[in-house]
């Protein structure tokens, strides 16, 4: 049942894309959040990752669109965003090197 309920969100938020990006005050309000995940409290105290928390404006949308009352909820959803705030960060990260 969880199966389909995480499907349907992720139609749902496929046709959310397309909407206005997140604004500032919601980014940082989803960073705030976050705090309380151990991996994101964790990935702060890398320096290079924090930068890019903080400037990259790749890796700022993809945190506010994060929806992190479902967050807390489903540990399925955590765990997809978790994988893609990750895989944003070091694809943000290896074009930065090359750079």
């Amino acid at each position: 049942m969880e199966v389909i309920v995480e499907f349907i969100g992720l139609i749902g938020e496929f046709f959310f894309m397309y909407g206005d990006g997140p604004d500032e005050q919601r980014i940082e309000e989803n960073i705030a959040a976050l705090m309380a995940f151990s991996w994101f409290a964790e990935l702060r105290k890398n320096p290079e990752y924090e930068e890019l928390i903080r400037k990259n404006e790749s890796v700022r949308y993809v945190i506010g669109k994060m929806r992190i009352k479902r967050m807390k909820n489903s540990t399925m959803y955590e765990e997809r965003k978790e994988r893609r705030l990750m895989k944003e960060l070091h694809k943000q990260l290896v074009a930065k090197t090359q750079a």
